[in-house]
């Protein structure tokens, strides 16, 4: 498969193409906040099984998520008795949430003294946005999210801490990012830029200790002062949003361009916030394994023999001799399960590295038995609007080994142009 060798030299110091477009050297006022009410929205849903559970008393201790992205730590005085504490991850209704969110159980619990909640966030967490620009909230009883003000943040660490002295359901959230319609682009196609924050962001400011969370919005354009390009395409900016337009060719580098708005948030600061816009023919996959780094592959477009589809990332030789197969079964958008893996047709997914590990949907129990692995392939579009086939796949536990063992959980992202 030489036509799908991959390209990925991606340097913002190597710039083939820079262009900045100016506002006029006059300072706007800063306008003033009005509190709007907070958007209700409904609970999360757990997307596991059980929760965490650890049994804490007097002398405090800590809890962790699962997944480990979410501790909570209670000090010694905290709690008078012995109380069970519960961590489950749920699904993440902030209208401005990243990742994950989190329910801590009881809710009725009330501390005598503050416990800390920390997250930890990853570069992809930060897509958009700086770390400066993440918080944390929770959900009251009206449904409404509530930011914390007080906020730490640990740049080295990557991880953000609140104290309270209630449990909830809890998660982290970007106050204001630079959002693009597409992450991925074929050969003159346009992509709409954005910088948006929530309509109660500037309240952060009054010395409030919460805020409630809005609707999100484009931020106000007095803030964005630049808008800048680098690497081939053109872009014309509009305020606090931007269209970039990419090349007639696949450029060679930088492959993705970056598209970059500086704001100005007057006492909260001055940031460069960044969009990266891939320019290719056919897309690409994107795996991890155990939340480790991602590994991305150029991919073939994905084909369609009657209510099944099918994509393949190949490397095609090189020295890295990686393999990525994914296929469903099933038309439109939604989550497919992997099938039993007695069955040779359906959803299945796997990710071989040459010389290496195996990683399959399906895998064999503690009891011998060969079952099927938990999550499957949601697809999110189809490519009405752009011709790309986009979605995520989850494999848990994966199967490993010669003897399919189960084994860590393998995550896979792809856009991929459709050939029908």
């Amino acid at each position: 498969m030489k036509q799908i060798k991959t390209f990925f030299i991606i340097s913002l110091l190597s710039v083939l193409q820079v262009a900045c477009f100016k506002k006029p050297a006059t300072d706007l006022p800063e306008p003033e906040p009005n509190e709007v009410p907070g958007l209700v929205t409904a609970a999360g849903t757990p997307d596991e099984a059980t929760a965490v559970q650890k049994n804490i008393g007097a002398a405090g201790g800590t809890i962790s998520s699962a997944d480990g992205s979410l501790t909570v730590s209670i000090p010694q005085g905290a709690l008078t008795a012995n109380q069970t504490i519960a961590v489950q991850r749920i699904s993440n209704t902030n209208p401005l949430g990243a990742s994950k969110g989190y329910r801590i159980t009881p809710h009725n619990t009330v501390f005598a003294k503050p416990v800390t909640i920390s997250f930890t966030y990853s570069n992809d967490d930060l897509a958009g946005a700086v770390p400066e620009a993440l918080g944390i909230a929770y959900q009251d009883a009206q449904g409404v999210w509530q930011s914390i003000n007080a906020v730490t943040v640990d740049k080295t660490a990557k991880k953000i801490s609140v104290q309270t002295t209630h449990f909830s359901d809890w998660t982290f959230f970007k106050s204001f990012e630079l959002t693009t319609s597409a992450s991925m682009l074929a050969v003159n196609g346009t992509a709409q830029l954005e910088v948006v924050s929530d309509a109660n962001f500037l309240l952060a400011s009054l010395e409030k200790a919460e805020r409630p969370i809005a609707q999100k919005q484009s931020m106000t354009a007095a803030f964005v002062k630049s808008w800048s390009l680098a690497g081939a395409g053109k872009l014309v900016p509009n305020g606090a949003a931007a269209v970039y337009t990419a090349p007639s060719s696949v450029p060679n580098a930088p492959n993705p361009v970056a598209v970059s708005a500086n704001i100005d948030l007057n006492k909260k600061g001055k940031f460069l916030v960044l969009a990266h816009i891939k320019i290719g023919n056919d897309g690409e996959i994107s795996v991890r394994v155990a939340g480790g780094e991602w590994f991305t592959q150029a991919a073939s477009p994905v084909v369609k023999i009657a209510d099944n589809y099918y994509m393949l990332a190949d490397s095609d030789g090189d020295e890295k001799g990686r393999y990525i197969t994914v296929r469903w079964q099933g038309a439109g958008t939604g989550t497919f399960p992997y099938k039993s893996p007695h069955n040779n047709i359906g959803t299945h997914v796997q990710y071989l590295i040459t010389g290496g590990a195996n990683y399959n949907c399906a895998y064999v129990t503690v009891t011998g038995e060969f079952v099927a692995s938990g999550g499957g392939v949601t697809i999110t579009s189809m490519g009405e609007a752009d011709g790309f086939v986009t979605g995520t796949f989850l494999i848990s536990p994966s199967g490993t080994g010669n003897f399919m063992q189960a084994g860590p959980n393998v995550e896979g992202k792809f856009k991929v142009r459709k050939s029908w």
